[in-house]
């Protein structure tokens, strides 16, 4: 590194024409000889990025580009970056196929990764056969490719799960059976496509077969569905997390609350995601029996966010370990003042990839080069993880609608992870997270043609403004009851959460019997991100 150092600052003299350091000026110039200098015998990023821009030059051996591509693409996978352009995938399809071309080896991991792509499948099924290609077509998801190539009589493991996954549950009875005849795992597969095909009764006998609890779990299910809600809550006590979390609901609603309440405090003293919502379950229902040392129990457990709503404040989180500026920083700075701010990610991304012990170091690097998600991964769980972007914006706007800036700070952190260009798989957009057909609301509220939803400063002023709505919406309710009714109306609507308050007679037992899990976990990341906020300067 420090020799790297040295020839950087060296090339500030040398480069002022170009304004890029060395040996990044070779690159900008797109000179072959000069860049296979730095891909063959560079350091850091720069040799990474060289290499990756001569996969394309016929001039170069093909070996040697198929090299450089294949490192390049294993770097984008690890790295996982959020950013247009740093997907992994499209440098996997390059690198495969030059693998290929080059009879490399390495060409058959190179397309795997690609699966369930037809081409990765033609690919694989030329280079590869047996147990190999086998586990790689179900890895990959190829489900019809793999029943055309396995043998019958051959893992009929593999063949019972591509066809259940198919949904083709008739079909893959028989191979289930025989699964299970050498692993009792193909029971819980067994009857789990019973289930599917309507046959309860075979479904449990096959379950009980498997010893274990996701199997426990499924027999659960069934008896639940079946209305042998005793028997269900009995297969539930022995079974999952999830189990358990539904074996309280069956209590509660049979009105046996004492028994739900020792079932949610073994869950709250666990570590399973159902813990803290437990937790502040277990100290409603001891209070209404009038059990206060168990609430007193639950009350302590209630952890982070949720125990805001109990009145408890949550100390800061854990500070980040202090040490000194990395060595990177001047060679971000001057790629950042000749307008290559990608490239500085990018030697942010290697050296954290190659010194992950460094992170303290280099998020700050990352948040200055806008870089947030990837900084608040690397930072988690410590205060570091917990930064300001778009300071003036969030608060200015959170100001107009009397909102705290803690509290959108705390919505966008995760939402977005500040990243203006996030797209969920469900379509939620920008920073905010936002549908186009609720941001077409809010336009309407605020009187204006909807804004680019990958404007930052446009996605702020939004959420201020329809946080804002909600909060009135749920005025039925004060203080954070109120917040905690307007935040989960951000995720689950406004209406699903009305009416689900209005079902279930109070907002704790919407809270705890809502239909979806993704708005009762949303809350709580919500106000544990808001706790961390406020205990952070």
């Amino acid at each position: 590194m420090r020799g790297f150092l040295l020839s950087f600052l060296l090339a500030l003299t040398s480069c002022q024409a170009q304004g890029l350091p060395e040996p990044f000026a070779a690159l900008e110039g797109g000179r072959v000889e000069e860049m296979r200098q730095v891909a063959l015998g560079g350091e850091g990023y720069a040799r990474m990025l060289s290499g990756w821009l001569l996969v394309d030059r016929e001039e170069v051996p093909l070996a040697e580009r198929a090299e450089y591509a294949w490192r390049y693409a294993l770097f984008l996978e690890e790295v996982r970056a959020f950013e247009p352009g740093w997907e992994a995938k499209a440098a996997w399809r390059k690198a495969a196929f030059l693998l290929q071309k080059a009879q490399d080896p390495r060409a058959f991991s190179a397309w795997q990764r690609l699966l369930p792509e037809e081409e990765a499948v033609a690919a694989l099924l030329s280079l590869g056969e047996g147990e190999r290609l086998w586990e790689a077509l179900f890895r990959g998801r190829a489900y019809e490719a793999l029943l055309r190539v396995l043998p019958l009589g051959v893992r009929p493991d593999l063949r019972a799960q591509a066809l259940f996954r198919l949904g083709r549950y008739e079909e893959a009875l028989p191979f289930y059976r025989e699964w299970a005849r050498e692993d009792p795992r193909g029971y819980l597969g067994l009857g789990y496509a019973l289930w599917r095909l309507g046959r309860r009764e075979e479904a449990l006998e096959a379950l009980a077969r498997y010893d274990h609890p996701e199997s426990r779990y499924a027999q659960g299910r069934i008896l639940e569905e079946m209305g042998r809600l005793l028997e269900a809550v009995a297969a539930y006590r022995r079974s999952t997390p999830e189990g358990l979390w539904r074996a309280t609901g069956v209590l509660e609603r049979l009105g046996l609350r004492r028994e739900a309440l020792e079932l949610y405090l073994d869950l709250a003293r666990g570590s399973s995601r159902y813990a803290d919502d437990a937790a502040l379950r277990a100290y409603f229902l001891a209070r209404e029996l009038g059990l206060g040392e168990l609430g007193e129990e639950a009350l302590s457990l209630v952890p982070g966010g949720l125990g805001l709503l109990l009145g408890k404040e949550p100390g800061p989180p854990p500070p980040a370990p202090s040490s000194s500026p990395p060595p990177e920083a001047p060679l971000v700075e001057a790629l950042v003042a000749s307008g290559k701010e990608a490239w500085a990610r990018g030697v942010v991304r290697y050296a954290l990839w190659q010194r992950p012990q460094d992170w303290p170091v280099l998020v700050p690097l990352l948040y200055r080069l806008g870089a947030y998600r990837e900084g608040i991964r690397a930072a988690w769980p410590t205060a570091m993880a917990y930064p300001r972007p778009y300071r003036a914006w969030v608060e200015g706007y959170a100001q107009r609608e009397g909102l705290d800036p803690d509290l959108l700070y705390a919505l966008l952190h995760v939402e977005s992870r500040f990243d203006p260009l996030a797209v969920s798989p469900t379509g939620a957009l920008g920073l905010a997270q936002f549908l186009r057909s609720t941001w077409a609301d809010v336009a309407r509220m605020l009187g204006e043609p909807p804004a680019d939803p990958f404007d930052p400063e446009a996605s702020i002023r939004y959420a201020a403004r329809y946080l804002r709505w909600l909060l009135e919406r749920c005025s039925a309710f004060k203080g954070l009851e109120q917040l905690a009714c307007a935040l989960t109306a951000y995720n689950g609507g406004i209406g699903y959460t009305l009416r689900g308050i209005a079902r279930e007679g109070d907002l704790y037992a919407f809270l705890r019997f809502q239909e979806r899990d993704e708005p009762r976990e949303y809350l709580a990341k919500v106000l544990a991100a808001y706790a961390a906020y406020r205990a952070t300067p």
